[in-house]
Formats: C-alpha cells, sequence, structure tokens
C-alpha cells in the first residue's frame, strides 16, 4: 500500500513488444487493478510524444481506498504542475518527499496546504475539474465516494487533528518484531541483503534501507530536513475514529524508480558498494520523466542533473518538531491549471462498484492491458479475464520484492500460474527456471 512492489513500466510499450508489430488501436484501454501509485501512468505519459496522432490512452485505476485516491490525486497534481510554477529539480524533490517519506520538509508540507483547496473543488465541482485538471474523471465514483476523498483532503490541512507517524511507525515496529526488536539493525540487514538484494534489489543502499526502516524516511538529501508528518500516509480506523499509518514497512518505496536506469553508469558498484543510492537513481529517472512531461522531447541527461551518495555517509538525524509551518501561517492557495494531455485520460473507479463495472457486456475484451497489483490478485477473479483484448497482455505482480521467505514468494507465483491455466492464459515470460520476475506477463491462448 502507498507504492508498488514493481518497476514503473511504459505499458503501452510492454503492449508493443507482444503484440507482433500490430499497429496501436485509436482507443488504447487499460486497467490498473491495484498498482499501489501513479508510476505506470507516469511512465506514459512522459513518452506521450511517441504515441500516434491518432492514439489515446485511457487509463481506469482502482484503488483500495479513497485514502490512497486522494493520495494518487495529489502525486499526479505534483507531476502535472506546469514549469513555469515549478522547477524540474523542485518537482522532482517534492514528488519523492510525498511519495516516500514519513516526515516531510515544510516547503512539501506547503504545497499540500496550498494545492487542498484546489484539489478539493476538482473533487466536489465536475466542471471546475474539467477546465482545471482535465486528464483525471472521478466519474466513476458515487457522491459517498467522493465526500471521503474532500474528508481525507480537508484532513490533510486540518491543524487540530494531529498524527503522530513517528509513534505509530514505532510501535508497529515494535509489534512487528516482538522479541527481536532490540536487534532490529541486524534484521534490517537481514532483510537487505539476503531477501531483497538477493532478488534483484541491489541498488538498494544499506543505509538509506536501515534509515527507512528505523524512520520511515526514504529519500534523504544532505540539504533536506524532514520535520512534518507526511499525512498522505493516513488511513482513517473508522471504528477507532482515528488515523493511523497502515502500510508497507518492509520494502519501502524505492523499487517503483529505484532499480533501474537508462544510464547504466548510475547502476555501477565498486567492491560491493554502489556508486548511486537508490534514492539517487529515484531523482534521476523521475528528473527524465517529469522533463519529458514538460517539453515533450528526449531527455537528455548531465552528470549535474543527479546526486551521487552511494559511499557517503549522511546521517539523518533525529526528527524535530518544525517551525516552517505553524497554525499562524498564511500560505496562498494554489488554484492553477495543471499541464493537459488532449491523448491521455486517467478514470478512477469505486472499490464498491467495481465488479458491477468489469462484467458490463460493453467492456468485453475491452482493455489492451491489464495490470494486477500482488496486493490486489486475491480479489482478481476469472470473469474479469473478459474484460481482456484477445490480442492484450495481462501483468501480474509478484512478490519479487518483498521481504517475504522465498518458499512464499514462490508458491505467490505458483498460485499466478495456476490462475492462468485454469483461464487459458499463455505466458509470454522467458522459460529460465532461474529467472526472476516482478511481473508475469500473460496473453490469451
Amino acid at each position: 500500500m502507498f507504492w508498488g512492489w514493481s518497476e514503473a513500466v511504459n505499458l503501452v510499450e510492454k503492449w508493443q513488444q507482444y503484440a507482433k508489430d500490430q499497429s496501436l488501436p485509436g482507443d488504447f484501454n487499460v486497467l490498473l487493478f491495484g498498482p499501489g501509485d501513479p508510476r505506470h501512468i507516469l511512465a506514459v505519459l512522459a513518452k506521450s510524444h511517441c504515441l500516434p496522432a491518432d492514439a489515446k490512452v485511457h487509463f481506469y485505476l482502482l484503488d483500495s481506498c479513497m485514502e490512497h485516491v486522494a493520495r494518487n490525486l495529489l502525486l499526479l497534481t505534483v507531476a502535472l504542475e506546469d514549469g513555469r510554477e515549478m522547477s524540474l529539480r523542485g518537482k522532482t524533490h517534492l514528488f519523492m518527499d510525498i511519495f516516500g517519506n514519513s516526515h516531510l520538509r515544510p516547503s512539501s508540507a506547503n504545497y499540500i496546504r496550498a494545492r487542498s483547496k484546489f484539489l478539493i473543488k476538482s473533487v466536489t465541482d465536475s466542471e471546475f475539474a474539467r477546465e482545471h485538471l482535465p486528464l483525471v474523471s472521478l466519474e466513476r465514483l458515487k457522491y459517498r465516494k467522493r465526500d471521503q476523498l474532500e474528508a481525507t483532503m480537508s484532513f490533510w490541512t486540518a491543524d487540530g487533528t494531529p498524527f503522530p507517524v513517528q509513534t505509530l511507525w514505532n510501535a508497529r515496529l515494535r509489534e512487528n518484531l516482538g522479541q527481536r526488536f532490540d536487534y532490529r539493525s541486524g534484521m534490517f540487514d537481514w532483510d537487505l541483503q539476503m531477501q531483497l538484494k538477493d532478488r534483484g534489489a541491489g541498488q538498494i543502499c544499506p543505509q538509506e534501507y536501515s534509515s527507512w526502516r528505523e524512520t520511515g524516511v526514504a529519500f534523504v538529501f544532505p540539504e533536506f530536513e524532514q520535520s512534518i508528518p507526511n499525512k498522505t500516509l493516513a488511513l482513517k480506523h473508522q471504528q477507532r475514529n482515528q488515523w493511523l499509518f497502515l502500510g508497507d514497512m518492509t520494502s519501502g518505496p524505492f523499487i517503483a524508480f529505484g532499480l533501474t536506469c537508462a544510464d547504466e553508469k548510475m547502476l555501477k558498484s565498486q567492491h560491493g558498494v554502489n556508486d548511486y543510492r537508490a534514492t539517487d537513481v529515484t531523482e534521476r529517472n523521475l528528473t527524465e520523466i517529469f522533463f519529458e512531461m514538460l517539453e515533450k522531447k528526449p531527455f537528455s541527461a548531465s552528470p549535474q542533473d543527479s546526486h551521487r551518495f552511494g559511499a557517503a555517509t549522511i546521517q539523518p538525524g533525529v526528527i524535530l518538531p518544525s517551525s516552517g509551518l505553524g497554525k499562524d501561517s498564511r500560505i496562498r492557495d494554489n488554484m492553477n491549471s495543471l499541464l493537459r494531455f488532449s491523448n491521455i485520460s486517467v478514470t478512477f473507479l469505486s472499490p464498491d462498484d467495481v465488479k458491477r463495472f468489469l462484467t458490463r457486456a460493453d467492456l468485453q475484451e475491452h482493455f489492451s492491458v491489464i495490470f494486477v497489483g500482488q496486493n490486489f490478485f486475491p480479489c482478481f477473479t476469472g470473469e474479469f479475464i473478459q474484460t481482456l483484448h484477445r490480442d492484450g497482455v495481462i501483468l501480474f505482480e509478484t512478490r519479487r520484492f518483498t521481504t517475504f521467505r522465498k518458499d512464499k514468494v514462490g508458491e505467490f507465483s505458483s498460485q499466478i500460474r495456476e490462475f492462468s491455466v485454469k483461464n487459458s492464459l499463455k505466458s509470454v515470460n522467458s522459460s529460465s527456471i532461474n529467472q526472476h520476475y516482478s511481473l508475469l506477463v500473460y496473453k490469451k491462448a
């Protein structure tokens, strides 16, 4: 929850990889069934300038709860900020802060406050949303769900409603580790070296991983000082009427953008020490994505575009209350319109309505690509396969980049393969038994 367990993928290019020279459909429909974050959407937005002139990509996104929808709307808003309003580096660091850190810099918290009124009006006023946030459609959400979205966004800026994420994080850490809590540094190192790195997440450095496991702050640079709780990581516990942190505490937000890079020099290591951290690779990849979204042309990297802290020791320090954001602070609302993409749209689906929606007759063979997140696999039934186009592909996220035991990871992949056989799906992955996959890809047999 809050981030995915597989790398960001351009799903249009993934379809073309297996389409056998077929031309892209005029309406290219993609179902994201619990992706965890908008990484796949961003990957397509970055390459929108490569799409045929007459092609339109329509994303249908299913999230688990309205707090998750609100967070993804905020992350998309950051990504769609106009270059005249925010620098490329500023946007990259803002996105990383909100995306992966339990505590924010004061500037990031100020941004959320400034944009909240815009987001609330986009949720409650359809005409305003069509004008100022045209990429997104919330028409599939019931009014009750929109009220929950508004309540969540209001909570983000409510000074009187605390979110003691540091206390909540420590309490869950103690509960999860039990008697091993006093030896947690060794547990963190075991999970990284014997689980994540052994399965291909070698770009994650011990220091950044251990720091994240201890504090929930994943992305750190020397000039950063995170001090304000990140309320976008909060979920409302209705029975207890309390905001809690119930997200992932073992893999982290490094997987989506921090493991692979087009610039291969960033993946080098010497004597087991990476030249660049997963944090640095994340910064580089997001910079490329946001540059191409703004400029509509390929990104050309320079050494100045990335930090290189793989071998550095960055002491995160103690998280202290900040004076950068107070109850009496006056922050001007940011109501500026966002970037427009006439050839891409994102429709959010209601979790309560998804079965009725996906079993509609007009959605038979509707989706050229279906992505199924690993947490959502138990909810993905065989009848939903009918929505996959006869030439489409379906991608199942595995548990490769989790800290589950190896046998549990293999067992989950076996469940996916059994499901595919039962529903007449044919694997298009390599047949190598030693190959680890974060995504298992299938087509209709």
